[in-house]
């Protein structure tokens, strides 16, 4: 079966609250394990950054939640393609509040070529890796 991955950034709604921020985590994660999707979100207290990959059924299912929620606004997609393998296989949704620059950098980076790799998913997975390379255990909440 095909893998999909999606992509994208978006502003917080200005009457976003921090707890909201915690209950969108943990029905998103549950939707995803629904839907086989598995990635990782970013917050810098403004932008959110997000990874989704899985089934192109269940990517286009979160797609679709994420597309027609009420929690941010100027959505713009980063990327939306075939991937070979997940990058992400075991997080239905990690989250990790990180500072705005480096969510700028992501935001802004080039993220064409999924298969070669593109900078602004190399950027966003290394937000995730240790020194060693390795994946880092998620944060657990970020509006808390």
């Amino acid at each position: 079966m095909p893998l999909h991955a999606f992509a994208y950034t978006s502003l917080a709604a200005e009457d976003l609250q921090a707890q909201d921020i915690d209950r969108i985590l943990a029905e998103g994660a549950a939707f995803n394990r629904m839907a086989g999707v598995t990635g990782v979100l970013t917050f810098d207290g403004l932008r959110f950054v997000q990874w989704i990959e899985g089934p192109a059924h269940g990517v286009d299912a979160v797609q679709a939640r994420i597309v027609n929620a009420r929690s941010h606004v100027r959505l713009d997609v980063l990327a939306h393609n075939c991937i070979r393998t997940r990058h992400f296989p075991c997080w239905a949704l990690a989250a990790q509040r990180i500072a705005p620059a480096t969510s700028e950098r992501i935001a802004r980076a080039p993220w064409e070529g999924f298969q070669a790799g593109s900078v602004g998913f190399a950027l966003l997975r290394g937000v995730w890796m240790s020194g060693q390379g390795e994946l880092e255990p998620p944060a657990v909440m970020l509006g808390s």
